[in-house]
């Protein structure tokens, strides 16, 4: 009796790891990133804004740094040069296919 209730609970153990994607099995065990922490990281001189070379800091081969200067392009919504926090926190979402 206690074999047969111990090999349905693996049964549906075994069962539910085969049908949930990993994707949602590790969700939980994903470090969140903190857009604040990275960005007083980042804002190197602490005036409150990251600026152009700032951002590209982060490059550490020139392939890097381009598609920094294109993205640091994408993000500064108002194109004054700088990323404040909110333009920073909105362009660390990732859009989603039918976005981009």
């Amino acid at each position: 009796m206690r074999f047969d209730f111990l090999t349905r609970c693996l049964m549906v153990a075994l069962a539910f790891a085969v049908i949930t994607p990993p994707a949602v099995m590790a969700e939980d065990t994903k470090p969140k990133i903190n857009p604040e922490k990275v960005f007083k990281r980042r804002d190197t001189n602490g005036d409150g804004v990251i600026s152009k070379d700032e951002f590209l800091a982060a490059a550490k081969e020139d392939k890097q740094k381009e598609k920094l200067k294109k993205r640091f392009g994408k993000i500064d919504s108002n194109g004054d040069g700088k990323l404040s926090l909110e333009e920073f926190k909105a362009g660390m979402v990732r859009p989603t296919k039918k976005q981009k």
